[in-house]
This record gives structure tokens, sequence and C-alpha cells, in this order.
């Protein structure tokens, strides 16, 4: 994981800078195995993420807002009790591992100053916030491991509390010397061990993750998956030793790898110099807001992923449904092609009814609606007479071309239904906190899928007026200011982008859509003004950068006054109808539209 001892050096020294002295003014847990401790540092107030989280633990400063559950959990609330107003005394890391001890004090029940701990360990599935009293007895566990459990450390309220265990046979990387590391290297290279250098430098110090293990011998040879036999040991102990020597000092080089897309894919504590010109490595200060930027993305899309389960699993239903009753449309609407035919087989009984009677299967006909004049072959029910045989083949006729009209519009209900989907995928992909995803629901339940109906369609239902109300309490859209100083607001939903729209938006006001494509809708208030050029590409941006096609390199974007744009009655939320119209091409820069968002 990229969670290593290294980065977990460089958070506690940062820590060690930052906290100590400091005063815990709050305790939360958003999250059942996350914990927040608000700190009052130097003047200002900061955020100390304590995370267990099996995919995303880790020890860090955060800037974003989290929700609090309305009944904080038993962990929190002992916390709380102990900890409320208790000053930070030292922060150290336990070993060279991925564990981190902070040390405070606080007035117990009768007044008196007591040391408590609070013990942060990131190991995987097996990470865990622990709080310690005075003589390190675990007081409270947020992932208890009882004895039924593993045959490994046990970590049970009561017990005295014992350091993670250190692996067999591995060397702390920040405790060897060259002269032991150079002969091992040797020794282990002439007993036959010519596996890949870098799983060798795993499989023997402790403290590594596969990313430096790989950067250590990408620089001393110039690729990452060279033999070991092949490694010269005094460049390997060069570039060991440059790293794990700055660790010592307590020296850093944050960085964060990402692709060409911006998409992050790995982060160290030292530069990273392995992945060559494809990718970006963006170097940092501080080791905290490395780890804000790079869980903050990963972390928000896994929650509501987690969390709107259900209704990424109604829509995918929904989706696969129409698309396969547009495919039995399509295929109907083909078969009525042949709806001439069936006239023409008509027209041809009825003109040679005289030779023909009662009881007949088939008959040859001379096809007079082709200049050739060709012999067909007609097929009759011998039960029907002449007559009726015509009829029925009239009927056919009829029906297909009945048929033929409704499946046209029934086929373009589907896709505009199948378009719709698209957008609450689009939806899905912006929601940022579980009232994000509650107002999806409600969409959901306006627009008629699902059985349950929230109070905010049944307000919509009973009073229109109720329903605006309810729009304007609980819907807040995101907002940016422009560098000409113009608000602009963004919807993160269909409903959103109905009241942004509809109800904020004056008729003067521009907005602002992706073309062709899911997306929210952009608004900028600006009145009767006519704003610079730049304001108008800002504005594309976000809308561009909130929508399906932001990976786009020129993505087009449609602009207009809100007077020229049009919401159908009955039709479907968020979709409006527009003309008079400009297009512009934009680049979806993630970074200018944060600098831009109001936080």
């Amino acid at each position: 994981m990229p969670f290593d001892a290294g980065v977990m050096a460089a958070v506690v020294s940062e820590l060690k800078k930052t906290v100590i002295g400091a005063r815990v003014d709050k305790i939360y847990q958003p999250e059942r195995d996350e914990i927040i401790l608000g700190i009052r540092t130097s003047g200002e107030n900061r955020k100390l993420l304590l995370s267990a989280s099996a995919g995303a633990s880790r020890v860090s400063f955060i800037t974003a807002e989290r929700e609090n559950p309305m009944q904080p959990p038993m962990f929190c609330m002992l916390l709380r009790k102990h900890l409320s107003g208790a000053h930070i005394l030292n922060v150290r890391q336990i070993g060279f591992d991925r564990a981190v001890e902070i040390k405070l004090t606080s007035a117990d029940e009768m007044g008196y100053s007591s040391v408590k701990y609070l013990v942060c360990e990131i190991m995987g599935t097996y990470s865990n916030v622990i709080f310690l009293d005075e003589n390190r007895r675990i007081m409270a566990v947020l992932h208890p491991i009882s004895l039924s459990a593993t045959n490994k450390r046990q970590v049970l309220c009561g017990f005295e509390y014992e350091n993670p265990p250190r692996q067999d046979g591995k060397t702390e990387a920040l405790c060897v010397d060259r002269y032991t590391f150079i002969e091992k290297m040797k020794q282990d290279v002439e007993n036959g061990r010519n596996g890949a250098a870098d799983k060798y430098l795993i499989a023997n110090y402790s403290g590594l993750s596969p990313l430096v293990a790989r950067e250590i011998v990408y620089r001393a040879t110039k690729n990452t998956s060279t033999p070991l036999g092949e490694c010269d040991a005094e460049k390997l102990w060069f570039y060991f030793d440059s790293i794990y020597g700055n660790v010592k000092q307590e020296k850093f080089d944050p960085c964060l790898v990402g692709d060409v897309k911006g998409k992050v894919i790995d982060f160290s504590f030292c530069e990273i110099r392995q992945y060559g010109t494809g990718v970006s490595v963006k170097k940092y200060e501080q080791i905290s807001s490395l780890l804000d930027d790079f869980y903050c993305e990963k972390d928000k899309q896994e929650r509501i992923k987690h969390r709107g389960q259900d209704i990424l699993r109604l829509l995918t239903n929904a989706s696969s449904r129409i698309t396969k009753k547009t495919a039995l449309q399509k295929q109907s609407l083909k078969d009525c092609e042949n709806k001439e035919n069936f006239k023409r087989f008509g027209d041809l009984i009825t003109a040679n009814i005289y030779m023909l009677k009662k009881g007949m299967t088939k008959v040859e006909l001379v096809d007079y609606y082709d200049q050739t004049m060709p012999t067909v072959t007609v097929l009759l029910d011998e039960r029907y007479t002449p007559a009726q045989n015509a009829q029925q083949y009239y009927k056919r006729y009829n029906k297909a071309k009945s048929a033929e009209i409704m499946l046209a519009k029934q086929i373009e209900e589907s896709e505009k239904e199948i378009a719709y989907i698209d957008t609450i995928f689009d939806s899905l992909t912006k929601a940022e906190t579980e009232a994000d995803l509650s107002q999806i629901r409600t969409e959901l339940s306006v627009a008629g899928y699902g059985k349950t109906l929230d109070n905010l369609r049944r307000a919509m239902t009973k009073n229109k007026k109720e329903y605006k109300n309810a729009l304007k309490k609980e819907y807040k859209p995101m907002k940016f200011i422009t560098s000409g100083g113009y608000e602009v607001l963004c919807g993160k939903n269909n409903l959103h982008n109905d009241y942004i729209t509809t109800e904020l938006a004056s008729k003067d006001d521009y907005w602002f859509h992706i073309k062709n494509a899911p997306g929210s809708h952009v608004v900028m208030r600006c009145g009767k003004d006519e704003p610079p050029a730049e304001d108008f590409t800002q504005c594309a941006m976000i809308a561009a950068y909130y929508s399906s096609q932001k990976e786009l390199p020129q993505a087009p974007v449609d602009y207009t006054r809100v007077r020229n744009v049009k919401k159908p009655q009955g039709s479907k939320p968020g979709f409006v109808i527009y003309e008079t119209n400009y297009t512009c091409y934009v680049t979806a820069d993630g970074e200018e539209v944060e600098r831009l968002k109001i936080k």
C-alpha cells in the first residue's frame, strides 16, 4: 500500500512541528472507522484524521467537511469524555512502522491531570485506533480483536497494549549500515538468490513499500525489474541510504503521481522518478496536503459508491430493461417495413376475386404493380372466402401502419428515458454527501422510479409552493466566483438543475451546459451585464468539468441567456430545451475549477 513507514515518519515529523502543546477542542466519528480530532493550534483550528478504513487507512490533517451522525457512537462518546480539552504532549512513531502514538494530558473525573494515549495503527485490514490509559492499558478500541478471531496479538479492553509485532527475519530500514547491507547482498547473490531486486529489498528490510523498493532499484539500474545479480551493491546501497538517510534527518520530499488525465496513481514521501514522462509528478511541502488530495477523491467515490448501491442497482436494472425493450421495438418497426406487401396482396386478391374460391391455400397471381408483370405466390386461409382473405391482408396492412407510428413514438420515448437515466448516472458521480444521495432518491421518486415517495415528493404533489420552499431550504447548489467577481451556480443533480434554471436564475443571466451530453446546469448571475471573455471561459470550464465529457481534450459547451431556455410541461427533471445559443470549446481544468469554487 502507498502509506508505508516512510510516509508515517513524514506525518509524525509534521505533527511534531504543529500539534505539540495544542488543545483538542472537538472529537467526531463521521464513519464507523474514522476519528477526527478538532485541534486548536497557533491561533487556528485544524482537523486531524485517524482512519482505520481498510482501503484508506491513514493519519493526516484534512480540510474537507464530513457529515456526522445524529447519534455519536460509543467509542466517540468515550473519547469526548476523556479527551475534550486535552493537550497534546508528544507524538511519536512506534519503531519504524506504520503506527503512531499521540500522548495527551487531560483532567479526570476528580479534576486531577492524567495522561492518556491514542494509538493509530495503519495495517491494511488490521488497521485500528486504540485508546490507552496512563498505564498503557486499553480503555477502548475501534476494532476489537478477540481470542477466537485470530491467533495473533489480541486487542481488547483491559489488556495491556503491545506494540505491533515485528516482521520475522527483517531489519528496519533505518537500522541497517553500509557494511551489513553490502555483505548480505553479496552473500545472497553467491548463494544463488537472483530474483527481482525490489522483491529482495522488501523481503529483507521492513518499512519499505513496493513503490519505494522499485524506486531504489530504478535509480541504481534505470530499470524497476532488474534481477538482484545484475545490481551493483555499492550503487544500490547509495540510493537506499540517500532515501532512508533523509528519513533519519526528517528530510522529506512528498510527491503525488498522476496520469495525463489528472487521475491520481500513487504517492510517496520521496521523489518518484521511475514512471518517466508518461505521468505527472506534483511536489508538496506538507505530507498532509498530499494525503488530503490523494484520498479525498478516492474516499468520496468509495463512500458514495457503497451508500448509493440501491440507486446504482435501480438505474442499472432500468437501463437494461429499457435497452432490451428498445431493441424489440426496433425489430418490430423493421418488420413493419413489409406492410406495403400486405396491401398489394389484398389488391391482387380483389382484382382476381372472380377466379378464386373458398378452400384454396395459395394462388399464383400476376403482380401488375411491377412493370415486368411477374407472377407472385399469395398465401390464403382455406377457412375464409376470397373477399375475407383480402380483408385479412388489409387489416394486417392497417395494423402495421398504426404500429409503425406508435413504435416510432415509443422508441423516441425509450431513447429519451435512456438519456434521462444517463443524467442520473452523471449526478451519482457528483454526489458528495448522504444528502446528495437523498436528493437523487427524491428525484427518482418524482420521476416515477421506486415505490416509496419521500416528504419532498408528497410536498410537490400536494402543493407546488410548498415544494419550492422545500427545494429552497434543502438544496444548496455549488457556488463559484469568476475572475470578474460574478457568482456562478452549478447543480449536482437534475432537481438542482431545475431549481437553478427555473427559480434562482433571472432571465438576463447566462446559462451553460455541455453539448448533447449529461451534465450540470451552470448559471452566471450577471443580470444585463456583458461579462469579460475570461468569465465566459471559466463558466464553460465549470460546465465541462461537471459533465460526463470532462475527459475530452476540448469539450463543447453551449451557452445562452436564461430567457432562451424553456422547460416543457410534464418533462423529466433536469430536461430543458433552448435556442439562439453559442458553442465554445474548453478544457476541463480541475485545479482551476477548484480555485474558483466557494468552499
